[in-house]
C-alpha cells in the first residue's frame, strides 16, 4: 500500500477517534454498548431526588440547578452535566439514566445505569453505627448497596441469554466513585479527627476495592475508578473551619498554619484526600495484576480540581475559584442555612467562570475539564479513549 496512504488513514483515525470524542458525536470504532456508574454526588443523575420523594423540599430538585444545559431541573448537583454526562457524550451514547428512574429498570432493554446517589459511601451504614454513631448517613446508599440495585436490574435481564447477558458486560464502562469523600465527611462530623479520620482510609479502599471485584465477577471487563477531590479547597469545608477557627484563642496562628498560602486551601484536609487517592492507586495497580483480563483505569479527580484552584484563568475561570457560583453569602459564597436552591441563595451570573457551583460540587465548565482529563489520558492511568484500541 502507498505510505502516503497509509499515514493518511492513520491521521483520519486519529480524528475519528478523539476529534469526534471532543465533540460528542459518536467514536469509531464503537467499543462501548452501555455504561453502568456508581458513586456519590459528583456522579448522581437523579437517584437522591427520587428516593426522597415525598419529603421536604431538595435543593437538587429546584432551579437554578440544572440551567445551564438541561435548562430544568434533573436532580444533578450541578449546573449542568456531570462527567459521567461528558463520557457518554464522547463514547456516543445516551447520558445514563438513574436507576430509581423508569428508564433504567429492564436490562434486557439494552441501556445503561446510574447506580451513584448524593451520600454514596464506600463503607456500609452499619460501619458508622458501630464506629461513629454521631454522624451517620440518611439513607442505605453504600457502594455494596449500590450494586445490590445493580445485580437486581441484571435479574430483570427479561428473555436475554446468558451469553447475550455477559456479552452486554463486556461491552459495557463500568464507572466506579466517586467514593471517600462521603465516608470522611461523616467521620469528621461525628467528631474523630483528622489523624483518625485518616486511620480508616485503608479500611474505605478495601471496601471501594471490593466492590470492583464484585463487579469483575459479574462480567465487567472495562472498569474506571476514580480518586476524590481535594475537600480543603470546597467553599463548603472552608466555611466551616473558618467558623470554627473564629471561636479560637489562638485564631490568628491556627489560621496561618491551616491553609495553603499558595491556594487558601485547607491544606490538613488536603492531605487526607492525597493519602486516599495515593492508597487507592496503588491498589488499583495490585488489582491490575489480579484481573489481566480486565482493563482497569485509575481516574485522577484531585489534580485537575487542584489545577483550576492554583491557576483558574489559564484554564478560562475568571471567578474566585474557592468561592461558590450560588450560595447564600459569606467569603466562600456558601452558607448552610441558604444552600443553593433555596429562597435564600442567589446565583452568579456566568456559572461557566466559576469552578465550584454550591459550595460542594462543581460547576458543568469545571466537570468538562475534569472529564476530558479522564478520556484523553491527561488525568487518567491509562486514558478511556485508549480502551476503544484495545
Amino acid at each position: 500500500m502507498n505510505p502516503l496512504l497509509t499515514a493518511a488513514a492513520a491521521v483520519v483515525l486519529c480524528f475519528l477517534l478523539h476529534g469526534a470524542a471532543a465533540s460528542g458525536d459518536r467514536p469509531f470504532p464503537p467499543r462501548f454498548t452501555s455504561i453502568f456508574s456508581f458513586g456519590s454526588s459528583y456522579s448522581d443523575t437523579g437517584n437522591f431526588v427520587l428516593q426522597s420523594a415525598g419529603l421536604p423540599s431538595i435543593p437538587f430538585n429546584h432551579s437554578p440547578y440544572g440551567d445551564t444545559f438541561f435548562r430544568r431541573p434533573t436532580g444533578r448537583p450541578s449546573d449542568g452535566r456531570l462527567p459521567i454526562d461528558f463520557i457518554a457524550e464522547a463514547l456516543g451514547l445516551p447520558l445514563v439514566p438513574p436507576f430509581l428512574a423508569k428508564e433504567a429498570n429492564d436490562f434486557g432493554g439494552g441501556g445503561g445505569a446510574n447506580f451513584a446517589i448524593v451520600g454514596g459511601t464506600a463503607l456500609d451504614v452499619g460501619f458508622f453505627i458501630r464506629h461513629n454513631n454521631a454522624s451517620v448517613p440518611p439513607f442505605q446508599s453504600s457502594l455494596r448497596v449500590q450494586i445490590g440495585w445493580f445485580r437486581s436490574l441484571l435479574r430483570r435481564g427479561g428473555n436475554a441469554t446468558a451469553a447475550a447477558a455477559a456479552e452486554r458486560l463486556a461491552t459495557a464502562l463500568f464507572v466506579v466513585g466517586e467514593f471517600g469523600g462521603s465516608d470522611y465527611r461523616y467521620l469528621l462530623s461525628g467528631g474523630k479527627s483528622l489523624e483518625q479520620a485518616k486511620s480508616f482510609v485503608p479500611e474505605v479502599v478495601r471496601a471501594i476495592c471490593r466492590g470492583v471485584e464484585r463487579l469483575v465477577e459479574e462480567g465487567a471487563r472495562y472498569v474506571v475508578v476514580t480518586g476524590t477531590l481535594p475537600a480543603g479547597c470546597m467553599p463548603m469545608e472552608l466555611t466551616k473551619y473558618a467558623a470554627a477557627a473564629a471561636g479560637a484563642a489562638n485564631a490568628s496562628s491556627t489560621a496561618a498554619a491551616a491553609y495553603d498560602r499558595r491556594t487558601g486551601c485547607l491544606r490538613r484536609l488536603n492531605g487526607l484526600a492525597q493519602y486516599h487517592n495515593w492508597v487507592l492507586r496503588e491498589a488499583v495497580e495490585r488489582m491490575r495484576g489480579k484481573y489481566p483480563t480486565t482493563k482497569l483505569v485509575y481516574a485522577d479527580f484531585y489534580k485537575p480540581v487542584a489545577s483550576l484552584v492554583r491557576r483558574p484563568a489559564k484554564f478560562g475561570f475568571t471567578q474566585q475559584p474557592l468561592k461558590a457560583c450560588c450560595g447564600g453569602g459569606g467569603p466562600y459564597n456558601y452558607n448552610p442555612g441558604a444552600a443553593c436552591g433555596s429562597p435564600g441563595a442567589s446565583t452568579c451570573g456566568d456559572p461557566s467562570a466559576y469552578v465550584n457551583w454550591d459550595g460542594i460540587h462543581l460547576t458543568e465548565a469545571a466537570y468538562k475539564y475534569v472529564a476530558g482529563g479522564w478520556l484523553n489520558g491527561v488525568y487518567a492511568y491509562p486514558s478511556i479513549l485508549s480502551l476503544l484500541a484495545q
